[in-house]
């Protein structure tokens, strides 16, 4: 099944709440709607937020699967991108308006998977990273990465992996172990967005101080 039956499906199973336009060759996709087309057996958690030694850090997509437990790191850049697997810096080019530079989605991904990794005591191996830019005006023709995919590609990434890793049962103690150390209630939510926001403002100062 391709992910446009799997769309129309989940339409007609939900009686027209599954909402997914489709438009031209490349289609209006979102993140959800890919994640709502997925069997019933994979297992979607957005925004775990995990404590670490600084802070804490949020994952955006986590999926708990017979074959495994993918993260997925989302990106709504456009225009042409550059990047690899190695780098810590990849950079946006966009047209008229020069190039731009963000941390390396890769990087940040495998930061999550660690941690979670060892929160949750399950092997790092059982794991996947993947990488979703979304913007429909994006072009990762640059990008070196077996892992990074526009959005209209990851429900077919995600199926390609149909090696079984756990059962039933571990599934559902994976999926409780993940649910006792998400600090994504408001409080902690709101915590965490402070969080961000003070890194933000000690950036900003070092600019300004390297400006002197």
């Amino acid at each position: 099944m391709n992910i446009y039956e799997a769309m129309h499906e989940a339409n007609v199973r939900t009686n027209g709440e599954y909402k997914a336009s489709v438009s031209g060759a490349y289609g209006e996709y979102s993140i959800s709607s890919v994640m709502r087309s997925l069997p019933d057996y994979y297992h979607i958690i957005n925004d775990v937020l995990l404590p670490t030694k600084k802070g804490s850090t949020q994952i955006d997509h986590t999926i708990v699967s017979p074959f495994g437990i993918f993260i997925i790191e989302t990106k709504n850049h456009k225009g042409m991108i550059f990047g690899d697997c190695y780098g810590k810096v990849w950079t946006q080019v966009l047209r008229g308006a020069g190039r731009h530079t963000f941390y390396s989605p890769v990087k940040q991904n495998e930061g999550h998977i660690v941690n979670l990794s060892r929160t949750i005591n399950v092997p790092i191996n059982c794991f996947t990273g993947m990488i979703v830019f979304t913007n429909e005006d994006v072009n990762l023709d640059n990008v070196s990465c077996p892992f990074c995919y526009r959005i209209q590609s990851l429900y077919d990434a995600i199926l390609s992996y149909q090696n079984v890793i756990f059962n039933e049962k571990q599934v559902d103690k994976i999926i409780d172990r993940i649910d006792k150390v998400n600090k994504s209630g408001y409080k902690a939510s709101k915590a965490h967005v402070e969080y961000v926001k003070g890194i933000k403002q000690q950036a900003e100062m070092r600019k300004l101080m390297r400006g002197y």
